[in-house]
């Protein structure tokens, strides 16, 4: 399977995610292939038992995506959360403390932070993602403090009471917080309540919280909610990102910065 055909796919089992059903005529025009490519993507996708065939398109089944690795995650949309990310690693600075969530644009961002700051030795990185800590831990220059908890192995990240009680006491720069869906009228929200609480208490311990969402994001609602809007002090996003909903967080006071 090449990559594209893979993050076609992915793609597919994320609007399902949300919407529950999709068409091929819809599906041909946003991933710009013809219908017939789709429709093999979603016989591939029945045959693994992630979505059923309907008359004109699909349907999704139980599998959610929590059910998602994180490393199937990564793959989508992955060019605007490499935009995202280089944009948002920019802000890190020598000396800084910041608290990096679980969220795969975040770990974007940690790709992207200088090496001359991961190699100056001022830099300390609080996290409760266990991707990050492989990403950054081995620089000599930045300080890793993986928060404790339950670890749960798909998404590979610590969550529970454990890792909220972890944050006490502590204080950071800036938090960069990833989101499952952002919008208007409940802000920034999670598909668990585990990792709404650990990024709730993350953004009470930090100074600036900024958000790194990709535009797909945009005008969902997850299951939990972590902050509201008027409490993200930045928002990077891709140059996707609906005009109305833009003007309406820049009202609201959001540095909204499009990638």
């Amino acid at each position: 399977m090449t990559e594209a055909t893979r993050e076609r796919k992915l793609a597919i089992l994320e609007d399902l995610a949300s919407v529950r059903t999709v068409s091929v005529s819809e599906l041909s025009r946003k991933l710009g292939v013809s219908e017939v490519s789709v429709r093999r993507y979603l016989e591939e996708l029945e045959a693994l038992g992630l979505l059923r065939r309907v008359r004109g398109g699909a349907v999704s089944v139980p599998r959610t995506i929590l059910e998602w690795s994180f490393h199937e995650k990564m793959h989508i949309h992955r060019d605007c959360k490499e935009r995202i990310g280089r944009a948002a690693a920019a802000m890190v600075k020598d000396g800084e403390a910041i608290i990096m969530d679980s969220g795969t644009t975040v770990m974007y961002v940690a790709r992207h932070i200088s090496r001359d700051i991961l190699t100056a030795g001022g830099l300390t990185v609080i996290t409760n993602s266990l991707p990050i800590v492989r990403e950054l831990g081995s620089w000599k220059g930045a300080q890793v403090l993986l928060l404790g908890g339950l670890y749960l192995a798909s998404q590979e990240v610590v969550v529970g009471p454990q890792a909220v009680s972890s944050l006490n006491g502590l204080h950071a720069d800036k938090m960069f917080l990833g989101a499952g869906g952002l919008s208007l009228e409940v802000g920034a929200t999670t598909a668990t309540v585990l990792d709404a609480e650990v990024d709730r208490m993350a953004a009470k311990a930090a100074d600036q919280v900024i958000a790194v969402v990709d535009s797909s994001k945009i005008g969902r609602k997850g299951l939990a909610s972590v902050v509201p809007l008027t409490e993200i002090d930045i928002l990077i996003t891709d140059d996707g990102a609906p005009a109305d909903f833009v003007a309406q967080a820049r009202r609201l006071g959001v540095d909204t910065r499009l990638v």
